[in-house]
């Protein structure tokens, strides 16, 4: 967060300031990893609110509680996603900017791909998160798409043949058939079983 805080920061914070060590025990005991969610929140990136549910966005100040988790983008905050806990495949966003949790790991794909200038070229896994509970559990590592927009295919479609995207069992044809228009990433169903590059 920079030196003067957005207004998008500014809620944030105050809703890391109601989370409570309470609350980060709960999300402890729902399978989140414990030294991630501690460092989010210690960061002003987790917290919980109440919120009023539309569709895609939410705004502050409603019936509903919810988990609230920063959506950052080059170390920026550029959204936040409120999560159900009880419905864990249920999740708004507040602005609509941002596009995944973990972003930041495409970056570190293509600098892993750019570094790489042996002969035999290095493949790249990267692990993909059907829901942002699940990438709470993973400690942040890959990716969790919150908006399949055109913007968020074109990013995974631009990773090329050497990324593997490594995705929850029963999801790579899903997956595969998002990217079918242009995709070149291989997809596997997290078994290790290679499912095949996604036919252009």
């Amino acid at each position: 967060m920079g030196a003067m805080l957005s207004d998008l920061e500014r809620e944030l914070l105050v809703a890391a300031g109601r989370l409570g060590m309470p609350n980060l025990r709960k999300l402890v005991a729902m399978g989140a990893n414990r030294r991630f969610v501690v460092r989010l929140h210690g960061a002003g990136l987790l917290g919980v609110g109440k919120v009023t549910l539309g569709g895609a966005r939410w705004e502050p100040e409603g019936p509903d509680q919810r988990l609230l988790i920063g959506v950052c983008d080059g170390g920026e905050l550029v959204d936040v996603v409120a999560v159900s806990s009880t419905c864990r495949d249920e999740w708004s966003l507040r602005t609509g900017l941002g596009w995944a949790l973990g972003a930041d790991a495409i970056d570190e794909v293509h600098k892993v791909l750019a570094s790489d200038m042996g002969e035999k070229k290095k493949r790249v896994r990267l692990r993909l998160h059907a829901t942002p509970f699940d990438w709470l559990a993973a400690g942040g590592e890959g990716l969790c798409v919150l908006d399949w927009c055109a913007a968020s295919l074109a990013e995974l479609r631009g990773l090329g043949e050497r990324v593997t995207l490594q995705v929850p069992p029963g999801g790579a044809e899903r997956i595969k058939g998002l990217l079918a228009y242009g995709g070149l990433p291989r997809v596997s169903d997290g078994a290790d079983g290679f499912m095949g590059r996604i036919a252009a």
